[in-house]
């Protein structure tokens, strides 16, 4: 999933980002049985956000581990408060927005003394899923 090339200069280049892309145009994208594609496209989509955010835990980077986990929930977020994006992938983020959450909070108990943004977060997760409930 991660490809990763080391030049001789050092530069590590990855091209997990734009496999994060890929997927994000894939949240937006219309099919024609989303009931069914839902679920794994969503899992992956979270899955790569926080393979990312832990190769830069491997490598001593907690601002970047923090903007990967931040952009997974928020692209999260934004899915389900968009009316246009299918229902069921609409469904899947929000029973799956727990795990960048869970990651989020293990990262700010390591990282930070004080849990208020990561309770910040939880209450704007919360609001946006009362808001944009799809089945409510």
């Amino acid at each position: 999933m991660i490809t990763i090339i080391i030049t001789s200069f050092g530069f590590v280049f990855m091209q997990l980002a734009t496999l994060l892309q890929t997927y994000r145009a894939k949240l937006n994208r219309h099919y024609q049985r989303p009931q069914l594609e839902a679920p794994l496209l969503v899992a992956e989509y979270i899955s790569a956000g926080i393979g990312m955010a832990k190769w830069y835990e491997r490598h001593n980077n907690p601002l970047l581990q923090e903007l990967y986990l931040k952009n997974t929930l928020s692209e999260l977020l934004e899915q389900i408060a968009d009316p246009l994006v299918d229902t069921a992938i609409r469904k899947q983020c929000m029973d799956q927005l727990f795990k960048p959450l869970l990651a989020l909070k293990r990262f700010y108990k390591h990282h930070h003394t004080s849990s208020r943004q990561f309770l910040k977060l939880q209450r704007d997760a919360c609001q946006t899923c009362q808001q944009f409930n799809p089945f409510y």
